[in-house]
């Protein structure tokens, strides 16, 4: 299941408590920029996340461990995942745990440091990380946070904790789950420099800042729409758009499934991409287009696969998210062939309008590498407004 599927579950209870779980979980969470490309990724400016201090190395005390989350672990552990801003941290725990569990969370697949500080000399966790599996086999990773008192320890101890165990969850996905999970993945607001630094430490690898931005339902957007049957829309010479749903109804003619002329695509868009291309090589299209899939609900008439002399060169894939009342912009982008067009322009409105005329009162939500300028500014004049950043960090587990 897609985390933004699995985000979903725990919207009413964040909107009545903002904090209440997860700390500072976008909502909704969109996909790190998924991208493989076989050419070389354009230069690009330094990016926009700070380096890292450098680490000076600490060495865990003797009376401090990692260990797998076991069912002894897992209150404590889940206390120290959800936020710690919660005025009932044993509450949030709980209903993270009850919740979590009829959704595919799994505790046994967290990591903590502990010592014997607790009642009795039991264990006493102190950090932790908490990895769940999504489509397209990515696992999203939890930190414990900063504790409401300060760090355990001092900065420096916590840092070196969190990032041992990171590290220990990462051999362990490597080495029981590499047919479920490739790539680890989390999302850290850029000023979350703990957060950030632990990742860092333990070998993932920064991909980019991601802009989420989000658009408000304006009057005349579903005049936006081209219409069901955009084979009588005039397009550049040798272009045609079809959406995911009438190509599945060609297939026999076309002769290659939707899904294969949409992996195409993706691949044809992804040359020279300005979105975070250093995660080229890292996944599978394949891969990716499940994650595409499994972003809020599927619908194949939201999605439109770009052809140039019938071979495609581009998509544009739009999903609603009902539980978070938005539309999500998944993904949209053209071969070096079909940009300067304008058919980025025409493709981004027709998405729009078309799902106006499904809701009109809801949002439309996206993210963005802040580097890609001319995507960032193609949303912005289209009244998309950025809302979070966050510090795009990835480390592969499995070949």
């Amino acid at each position: 299941m897609d985390l933004k599927t699995w985000v979903s579950v725990y919207i009413r209870a964040i909107r009545e408590n903002p904090r209440s779980l997860f700390p500072a979980l976008p909502l909704p969470i969109a996909p790190l920029a998924p991208f493989l490309n076989s050419s070389p990724p354009p230069k690009l400016p330094p990016l926009p996340v700070p380096p890292r201090s450098q680490p000076e190395f600490v060495e865990l005390p003797p009376d401090i461990t990692v260990v797998r989350g076991t069912e002894d672990l897992r209150h404590d552990i889940a206390r120290r995942i959800v936020s710690q801003a919660n005025p009932n941290l044993d509450d949030a725990a709980d209903r993270l745990i009850a919740t979590g569990a009829q959704h595919g969370v799994d505790f046994r697949w967290s990591w903590a440091t502990v010592d014997r500080a607790g009642l009795g000399g039991s264990l006493r966790v102190r950090q932790a990380c908490l990895v769940v599996g999504g489509a397209g086999r990515t696992g999203m990773v939890f930190l414990s946070e900063p504790v409401r008192t300060g760090e355990l320890g001092g900065a420096r101890l916590a840092r070196a904790e969190r990032a041992a165990a990171l590290r220990a969850m990462c051999a362990g996905v490597a080495s029981e789950r590499t047919d479920r999970i490739a790539i680890v993945q989390s999302l850290p607001n850029v000023d979350e420099r703990w957060s950030v630094d632990a990742f860092l430490d333990a070998g993932f690898s920064s991909v980019g800042t991601l802009l989420y931005m989000r658009r408000a339902p304006r009057a005349g957007d579903a005049k936006w729409s081209l219409g069901t049957d955009l084979a009588q829309v005039t397009w550049p010479e040798g272009v045609d758009v079809v959406s995911y749903r009438a190509w599945e109804q060609q297939e026999s003619t076309r002769g290659v499934s939707a899904d294969k002329a949409l992996i195409a695509a993706m691949d044809a868009s992804y040359v020279d991409t300005l979105d975070c291309p250093e995660l080229c090589g890292l996944r599978a299209t394949a891969d990716i287009l499940l994650s595409h899939k499994s972003t809020g609900i599927f619908d194949p008439s939201l999605w439109w696969i770009v052809t140039m002399h019938h071979k495609p060169h581009g998509c544009a894939l739009f999903s609603p998210c009902p539980d978070q009342r938005s539309f999500e912009l998944v993904y949209i982008g053209l071969s070096p062939a079909l940009r300067g067009k304008g058919l980025g322009v025409r493709l981004l409105r027709h998405g729009i309008g078309v799902c106006a005329t499904i809701n009109s009162a809801w949002s439309m939500a996206c993210a963005v590498d802040e580097r890609n300028l001319p995507a960032v500014r193609l949303y912005e004049s289209h009244h998309f407004r950025g809302f979070s950043r966050r510090s795009a960090l990835v480390r592969r587990v499995s070949p």
